[in-house]
């Protein structure tokens, strides 16, 4: 593997984490009785910024040197499992996140307004962002079940 090849791995995990983290600020944000608006709107656009560029970044890494390099290792290796079952499921949830992102920032940023004090929309974005965020968990811990599954 190249130098850039692992420098895109390694981004595409940080980028992702980090994007989690802003959706996760985002949800945590909304449990609030008083809300920052203006916080919440910059967090779920660095969110959806960082998770895009996850994206990418893993998206290169996967056309370019996983299904070539990776792939046929963990299938002839002792665990073919965390191909077929991990990394099939993470493949499919994790071009979900850009879009539940999206979602979320839209909400944000055209009905912010309708967010002040109890309402349903408040309940149900942060519900929405919190499926994000669990979502954005287990694409993470199947990409390490994968990782490890490549010895």
């Amino acid at each position: 593997m190249t130098n850039t090849l692992k420098f895109l791995l390694s981004a595409h995990v940080v980028l992702g984490i980090l994007g989690l983290a802003c959706f996760a600020a985002v949800g945590l944000w909304l449990l609030k009785r008083e809300l920052n608006l203006s916080s919440l709107k910059k967090a779920s656009l660095w969110g959806l910024i960082l998770l895009v560029a996850s994206w990418l970044t893993g998206g290169y890494y996967y056309a370019t040197y996983y299904g070539k390099a990776v792939k046929s290792v963990i299938k002839a290796g002792p665990y073919p499992w965390a191909h077929a079952v991990f990394m099939e499921a993470k493949e499919h949830i994790f071009l979900f996140l850009p879009f539940l992102g999206i979602v979320i920032g839209v909400l944000l940023w055209s009905r912010g307004e309708a967010l002040a004090g109890p309402s349903s929309l408040k309940k149900q974005l942060s519900i929405l962002t919190g499926i994000t965020v669990g979502l954005g968990i287990f694409v993470t811990l199947a990409g390490a079940v994968v990782s490890g599954a490549v010895r």
